[in-house]
Protein backbone atom coordinates (compact mmCIF):
# COMPACT_ATOMS: atom_id res chain seq x y z
CA UNK A 1 0.00 0.00 0.00
CA UNK A 2 0.92 3.36 -0.35
CA UNK A 3 2.80 5.13 2.87
CA UNK A 4 0.12 7.41 4.93
CA UNK A 5 1.75 10.82 4.25
CA UNK A 6 2.23 13.30 7.06
CA UNK A 7 2.53 17.03 6.04
CA UNK A 8 4.83 18.65 9.25
CA UNK A 9 5.22 17.86 13.04
CA UNK A 10 1.22 18.66 14.11
CA UNK A 11 0.52 15.88 11.95
CA UNK A 12 3.30 13.22 13.41
CA UNK A 13 1.49 14.01 16.65
CA UNK A 14 -2.08 13.63 15.38
CA UNK A 15 -0.71 9.96 14.07
CA UNK A 16 1.27 8.83 16.75
CA UNK A 17 -1.32 7.42 19.23
CA UNK A 18 -2.64 5.27 16.12
CA UNK A 19 1.46 4.51 15.15
CA UNK A 20 1.66 3.08 19.11
CA UNK A 21 -1.86 1.95 19.82
CA UNK A 22 -2.89 4.33 22.29
CA UNK A 23 -2.31 7.89 23.79
CA UNK A 24 0.51 7.75 25.23
CA UNK A 25 0.76 9.63 28.62
CA UNK A 26 4.20 10.84 31.23
CA UNK A 27 6.43 8.97 28.45
CA UNK A 28 8.79 9.86 25.70
CA UNK A 29 8.61 8.93 22.34
CA UNK A 30 11.45 8.12 20.13
CA UNK A 31 11.02 7.66 16.47
CA UNK A 32 13.36 6.77 14.23
CA UNK A 33 13.41 8.14 10.32
CA UNK A 34 14.86 5.98 7.57
CA UNK A 35 14.23 7.38 4.18
CA UNK A 36 11.36 9.69 4.96
CA UNK A 37 9.55 6.98 6.99
CA UNK A 38 8.91 6.10 10.23
CA UNK A 39 11.16 2.92 11.65
CA UNK A 40 11.02 1.97 14.89
CA UNK A 41 9.28 3.60 17.61
CA UNK A 42 9.90 3.07 21.30
CA UNK A 43 7.78 4.52 24.39
CA UNK A 44 9.08 4.67 28.15
CA UNK A 45 7.33 6.21 31.17
CA UNK A 46 9.09 9.10 32.48
CA UNK A 47 11.32 7.91 35.00
CA UNK A 48 12.27 9.26 38.96
CA UNK A 49 15.62 11.10 38.77
CA UNK A 50 17.45 7.82 40.41
CA UNK A 51 16.53 5.97 37.46
CA UNK A 52 17.31 8.55 34.44
CA UNK A 53 20.42 6.75 33.35
CA UNK A 54 19.02 3.31 33.25
CA UNK A 55 15.99 4.58 31.18
CA UNK A 56 18.08 6.42 28.78
CA UNK A 57 20.03 3.52 28.39
CA UNK A 58 17.78 1.01 27.64
CA UNK A 59 16.08 3.36 24.71
CA UNK A 60 19.42 4.57 22.91
CA UNK A 61 20.75 1.29 22.95
CA UNK A 62 18.01 -0.11 20.36
CA UNK A 63 18.25 2.75 18.28
CA UNK A 64 21.84 2.99 18.07
CA UNK A 65 21.30 -0.79 16.88
CA UNK A 66 18.67 0.76 14.69
CA UNK A 67 20.85 3.01 12.79
CA UNK A 68 18.63 5.52 11.61
CA UNK A 69 18.52 8.81 9.49
CA UNK A 70 17.68 10.64 12.29
CA UNK A 71 15.20 10.47 15.60
CA UNK A 72 12.31 12.58 16.56
CA UNK A 73 12.06 12.85 20.58
CA UNK A 74 8.14 13.67 21.68
CA UNK A 75 7.83 14.05 25.60
CA UNK A 76 3.89 13.58 26.81
CA UNK A 77 3.43 15.14 30.34
CA UNK A 78 1.07 16.15 32.48
CA UNK A 79 3.11 18.81 34.59
CA UNK A 80 5.16 21.34 32.63
CA UNK A 81 9.24 20.26 32.19
CA UNK A 82 8.60 16.86 33.50
CA UNK A 83 10.18 14.92 30.22
CA UNK A 84 12.90 17.54 30.11
CA UNK A 85 15.71 15.68 31.84
CA UNK A 86 15.34 12.33 29.88
CA UNK A 87 14.40 14.15 26.44
CA UNK A 88 17.65 15.97 27.22
CA UNK A 89 19.89 12.74 28.24
CA UNK A 90 18.18 10.66 25.48
CA UNK A 91 19.51 13.52 23.21
CA UNK A 92 22.94 13.99 24.15
CA UNK A 93 23.49 10.13 24.34
CA UNK A 94 22.15 9.69 20.69
CA UNK A 95 24.28 12.41 19.77
CA UNK A 96 27.33 10.77 21.05
CA UNK A 97 26.28 7.55 19.12
CA UNK A 98 26.56 10.05 15.80
CA UNK A 99 22.64 10.27 15.50
CA UNK A 100 21.26 13.04 14.56
CA UNK A 101 17.30 14.25 16.93
CA UNK A 102 16.07 16.56 14.05
CA UNK A 103 13.33 17.78 16.60
CA UNK A 104 12.11 17.52 20.02
CA UNK A 105 8.22 18.56 20.49
CA UNK A 106 6.52 18.25 24.36
CA UNK A 107 2.30 17.17 24.00
CA UNK A 108 0.79 18.59 27.52
CA UNK A 109 -3.15 19.23 27.74
CA UNK A 110 -3.82 18.03 24.24
CA UNK A 111 -1.21 20.89 23.25
CA UNK A 112 2.04 20.87 21.60
CA UNK A 113 5.61 22.78 21.24
CA UNK A 114 8.79 22.58 19.53
CA UNK A 115 10.83 24.05 22.28
CA UNK A 116 14.44 23.55 20.72
CA UNK A 117 12.59 25.54 17.29
CA UNK A 118 14.44 28.72 16.37
CA UNK A 119 13.14 29.50 12.82
CA UNK A 120 9.25 30.60 14.52
CA UNK A 121 7.21 27.58 12.39
CA UNK A 122 6.59 25.71 15.65
CA UNK A 123 4.85 26.70 18.46
CA UNK A 124 7.02 27.34 21.62
CA UNK A 125 6.08 27.10 25.70
CA UNK A 126 4.34 30.20 25.66
CA UNK A 127 2.11 29.61 22.31
CA UNK A 128 1.04 25.79 22.64
CA UNK A 129 -1.27 24.59 19.81
CA UNK A 130 -3.86 21.57 20.15
CA UNK A 131 -2.74 18.66 19.01
CA UNK A 132 -5.16 18.28 15.57
CA UNK A 133 -7.91 15.82 14.96
CA UNK A 134 -8.72 16.50 11.33
CA UNK A 135 -5.32 15.55 9.34
CA UNK A 136 -6.23 13.74 6.06
CA UNK A 137 -3.44 10.88 7.35
CA UNK A 138 -6.22 9.88 10.19
CA UNK A 139 -8.83 8.96 7.66
CA UNK A 140 -6.25 7.00 6.26
CA UNK A 141 -5.83 5.18 9.46
CA UNK A 142 -9.69 4.31 10.09
CA UNK A 143 -9.61 3.05 6.74
CA UNK A 144 -7.04 0.43 7.94
CA UNK A 145 -9.51 -0.61 10.99
CA UNK A 146 -6.62 0.91 13.05
CA UNK A 147 -8.01 2.94 16.47
CA UNK A 148 -5.70 4.09 19.34
CA UNK A 149 -6.90 2.85 23.20
CA UNK A 150 -7.29 5.44 25.77
CA UNK A 151 -4.14 4.64 27.90
CA UNK A 152 -1.82 2.29 27.53
CA UNK A 153 -3.29 -0.03 30.51
CA UNK A 154 -6.17 -0.54 28.12
CA UNK A 155 -4.04 -2.35 26.33
CA UNK A 156 -3.69 -5.56 29.59
CA UNK A 157 -7.67 -5.53 29.00
CA UNK A 158 -7.02 -6.78 25.18
CA UNK A 159 -4.87 -9.99 26.66
CA UNK A 160 -6.43 -10.51 30.33
CA UNK A 161 -8.16 -14.49 31.00
CA UNK A 162 -11.22 -12.69 31.75
CA UNK A 163 -13.51 -14.24 28.97
CA UNK A 164 -16.68 -16.42 29.41
CA UNK A 165 -14.64 -19.72 28.40
CA UNK A 166 -12.44 -19.60 30.93
CA UNK A 167 -13.73 -21.93 33.10
CA UNK A 168 -14.95 -24.49 31.65
CA UNK A 169 -12.10 -24.50 29.44
CA UNK A 170 -9.91 -24.70 32.76
CA UNK A 171 -12.41 -27.91 33.62
CA UNK A 172 -11.94 -29.43 30.65
CA UNK A 173 -8.07 -28.99 30.59
CA UNK A 174 -8.31 -30.37 34.01
CA UNK A 175 -10.71 -33.31 33.22
CA UNK A 176 -8.22 -34.51 30.12
CA UNK A 177 -4.95 -33.96 31.44
CA UNK A 178 -4.21 -37.63 31.70
CA UNK A 179 -6.17 -38.21 28.62
CA UNK A 180 -3.82 -35.43 26.50
CA UNK A 181 -0.14 -36.55 28.49
CA UNK A 182 -0.87 -39.90 26.68
CA UNK A 183 -1.69 -38.78 23.54
CA UNK A 184 1.27 -36.15 23.12
CA UNK A 185 3.40 -36.42 20.11
CA UNK A 186 6.41 -38.12 22.01
CA UNK A 187 4.30 -40.93 22.96
CA UNK A 188 3.16 -41.83 19.76
CA UNK A 189 3.60 -43.00 16.87
CA UNK A 190 4.38 -41.44 13.19
CA UNK A 191 0.84 -41.94 12.06
CA UNK A 192 -0.93 -41.28 15.05
CA UNK A 193 1.01 -37.93 15.84
CA UNK A 194 0.06 -36.75 11.97
CA UNK A 195 -3.43 -37.45 12.64
CA UNK A 196 -3.59 -35.50 16.61
CA UNK A 197 -1.70 -32.55 14.72
CA UNK A 198 -4.07 -32.48 11.92
CA UNK A 199 -6.98 -32.55 13.99
CA UNK A 200 -5.43 -29.96 16.15
CA UNK A 201 -4.78 -27.53 13.46
CA UNK A 202 -8.16 -27.77 11.97
CA UNK A 203 -9.57 -25.96 14.98
CA UNK A 204 -6.77 -23.58 14.43
CA UNK A 205 -7.70 -23.15 10.77
CA UNK A 206 -11.06 -21.48 12.13
CA UNK A 207 -9.45 -19.10 14.65
CA UNK A 208 -6.85 -18.09 11.51
CA UNK A 209 -9.68 -17.40 8.85
CA UNK A 210 -9.86 -13.28 8.18
CA UNK A 211 -11.62 -14.20 4.55
CA UNK A 212 -15.53 -13.18 3.89
CA UNK A 213 -17.69 -15.92 5.59
CA UNK A 214 -15.25 -16.91 8.02
CA UNK A 215 -16.63 -17.94 11.08
CA UNK A 216 -16.44 -15.79 14.05
CA UNK A 217 -14.15 -16.48 16.39
CA UNK A 218 -16.85 -15.79 19.40
CA UNK A 219 -18.29 -18.72 17.94
CA UNK A 220 -15.31 -21.60 19.69
CA UNK A 221 -16.34 -23.74 21.98
CA UNK A 222 -14.78 -24.44 25.45
CA UNK A 223 -13.67 -27.59 23.92
CA UNK A 224 -12.42 -26.29 21.00
CA UNK A 225 -10.45 -23.38 23.34
CA UNK A 226 -9.21 -26.10 24.93
CA UNK A 227 -8.17 -28.32 21.79
CA UNK A 228 -5.94 -24.93 21.05
CA UNK A 229 -4.14 -24.63 24.22
CA UNK A 230 -3.58 -28.62 24.09
CA UNK A 231 -2.15 -28.14 20.72
CA UNK A 232 0.45 -25.88 21.81
CA UNK A 233 2.01 -28.60 24.15
CA UNK A 234 3.35 -29.49 21.22
CA UNK A 235 6.36 -27.65 20.49
CA UNK A 236 7.02 -28.36 16.67
CA UNK A 237 3.52 -27.24 16.26
CA UNK A 238 3.60 -24.66 18.08
CA UNK A 239 6.71 -23.26 16.21
CA UNK A 240 4.93 -24.79 12.62
CA UNK A 241 1.80 -21.98 13.48
CA UNK A 242 3.80 -19.26 14.42
CA UNK A 243 6.41 -20.00 10.94
CA UNK A 244 2.97 -19.46 8.97
CA UNK A 245 1.77 -16.93 11.45
CA UNK A 246 4.45 -14.54 10.83
CA UNK A 247 6.21 -15.50 7.37
CA UNK A 248 9.77 -14.69 6.98
CA UNK A 249 10.90 -15.18 10.84
CA UNK A 250 10.73 -19.19 10.67
CA UNK A 251 11.14 -20.69 6.94
CA UNK A 252 8.43 -23.71 6.31
CA UNK A 253 11.80 -25.34 4.98
CA UNK A 254 13.38 -25.45 8.47
CA UNK A 255 10.33 -27.84 10.04
CA UNK A 256 9.72 -31.18 9.37
CA UNK A 257 8.27 -32.26 5.70
CA UNK A 258 5.12 -33.91 7.38
CA UNK A 259 4.57 -31.33 9.36
CA UNK A 260 5.10 -28.51 6.99
CA UNK A 261 3.13 -30.17 5.26
CA UNK A 262 0.25 -30.57 7.40
CA UNK A 263 0.70 -26.97 7.98
CA UNK A 264 0.17 -25.67 4.20
CA UNK A 265 -2.37 -27.93 3.65
CA UNK A 266 -4.86 -27.32 6.86
CA UNK A 267 -4.28 -23.48 7.42
CA UNK A 268 -5.69 -20.72 5.32
CA UNK A 269 -3.53 -18.61 3.03
CA UNK A 270 -1.71 -15.74 4.94
CA UNK A 271 -3.81 -13.09 3.51
CA UNK A 272 -2.14 -10.72 6.35
CA UNK A 273 1.10 -10.79 4.47
CA UNK A 274 0.14 -10.42 1.34
CA UNK A 275 1.36 -6.86 0.10
CA UNK A 276 0.76 -6.84 -3.48
CA UNK A 277 -2.71 -5.57 -4.08
CA UNK A 278 -1.45 -2.21 -2.44
CA UNK A 279 -4.65 -1.22 -1.10
CA UNK A 280 -4.64 -2.08 2.28
CA UNK A 281 -5.92 -5.19 2.37
CA UNK A 282 -3.22 -6.98 4.17
CA UNK A 283 -3.23 -4.72 6.86
CA UNK A 284 -6.92 -4.72 7.52
CA UNK A 285 -6.63 -8.77 7.24
CA UNK A 286 -3.64 -8.27 9.66
CA UNK A 287 -5.74 -6.54 12.13
CA UNK A 288 -8.74 -8.75 12.14
CA UNK A 289 -6.42 -11.20 12.85
CA UNK A 290 -5.00 -10.05 15.91
CA UNK A 291 -8.53 -9.13 17.00
CA UNK A 292 -9.53 -12.84 16.54
CA UNK A 293 -6.21 -14.36 18.45
CA UNK A 294 -6.58 -11.99 21.48
CA UNK A 295 -9.83 -13.20 21.49
CA UNK A 296 -8.48 -16.64 21.91
CA UNK A 297 -5.99 -15.51 24.94
CA UNK A 298 -8.71 -14.12 26.85
CA UNK A 299 -10.80 -17.60 27.38
CA UNK A 300 -7.53 -19.44 28.66
CA UNK A 301 -7.15 -19.17 32.45
CA UNK A 302 -3.99 -17.89 33.67
CA UNK A 303 -2.16 -20.71 34.09
CA UNK A 304 -2.73 -22.39 30.84
CA UNK A 305 -2.10 -19.05 28.71
CA UNK A 306 1.62 -18.74 28.21
CA UNK A 307 1.98 -20.44 25.13
CA UNK A 308 -1.03 -19.04 23.13
CA UNK A 309 -0.15 -15.59 24.85
CA UNK A 310 3.66 -16.16 23.36
CA UNK A 311 2.51 -17.03 19.94
CA UNK A 312 0.44 -13.80 20.14
CA UNK A 313 3.14 -12.07 20.99
CA UNK A 314 5.35 -12.98 18.29
CA UNK A 315 2.92 -11.92 15.85
CA UNK A 316 2.39 -8.48 17.71
CA UNK A 317 5.89 -8.33 17.11
CA UNK A 318 6.08 -9.05 13.70
CA UNK A 319 3.54 -6.77 13.32
CA UNK A 320 5.07 -4.36 14.63
CA UNK A 321 2.91 -3.88 17.44
CA UNK A 322 5.60 -3.82 20.20
CA UNK A 323 2.88 -2.14 23.18
CA UNK A 324 0.68 -5.20 22.58
CA UNK A 325 3.62 -8.09 22.40
CA UNK A 326 4.80 -6.44 26.06
CA UNK A 327 1.48 -6.62 27.67
CA UNK A 328 1.15 -10.12 26.14
CA UNK A 329 5.19 -11.34 27.54
CA UNK A 330 3.62 -9.96 30.78
CA UNK A 331 0.65 -12.46 31.21
CA UNK A 332 2.51 -14.96 29.98
CA UNK A 333 5.39 -14.61 32.18
CA UNK A 334 3.67 -13.71 35.45
CA UNK A 335 2.16 -16.59 35.38
CA UNK A 336 5.13 -18.95 33.75
CA UNK A 337 8.28 -17.22 34.74
CA UNK A 338 10.02 -20.37 33.12
CA UNK A 339 8.80 -20.63 29.45
CA UNK A 340 11.38 -20.31 27.17
CA UNK A 341 9.78 -18.70 24.06
CA UNK A 342 8.59 -16.00 26.06
CA UNK A 343 11.45 -15.32 27.83
CA UNK A 344 13.70 -15.23 23.82
CA UNK A 345 10.67 -13.16 22.87
CA UNK A 346 11.27 -10.56 25.89
CA UNK A 347 15.22 -10.41 25.35
CA UNK A 348 14.96 -9.71 21.32
CA UNK A 349 11.96 -6.93 22.68
CA UNK A 350 14.48 -5.57 24.77
CA UNK A 351 17.47 -5.43 22.34
CA UNK A 352 15.14 -3.93 20.10
CA UNK A 353 15.61 -7.38 17.24
CA UNK A 354 12.85 -6.86 15.05
CA UNK A 355 11.29 -9.80 11.67
CA UNK A 356 13.94 -9.46 8.74
CA UNK A 357 10.93 -8.72 7.13
CA UNK A 358 8.95 -5.18 6.78
CA UNK A 359 5.94 -5.21 9.59
CA UNK A 360 2.92 -5.01 7.88
CA UNK A 361 0.90 -2.46 9.51
CA UNK A 362 0.81 0.92 7.92
CA UNK A 363 3.60 2.84 7.10
CA UNK A 364 4.16 6.40 7.50
CA UNK A 365 5.68 8.97 5.34
CA UNK A 366 7.37 11.98 6.85
CA UNK A 367 7.85 15.44 5.97
CA UNK A 368 12.15 15.69 5.15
Amino acid sequence: MEPIRLAGPADVLAVLPYQLGYHPSDSLVLCALRGGRFGMIERIDLPPPEHLDEACTSVVAPMVREDPDGVLLVGYETEQGASRALSDAVRDALGDAGISVIDRMVVRDGCWSAPDCRSGCCPGDDDAQPVPRDVPALADFVGLEVAPLSARDDLAALVRGEGRLVPEVAALVADGEGERAAARPDGLGPRAVAVHRLRRLSTWAVVLDVGVGARAVESLTAREVADLVDSLLDVGLRDAVIAWLCPGTLPLELLPDDLADAVATSLPAAVWADRAGGDGASVVAGRRLLARLQWVVRSVPDDLAAPVLTVLANYAWWLGDGALTRVALDRALEHEPGYRLARLLERMVDLGLRSPTEPVGPSTGVPA
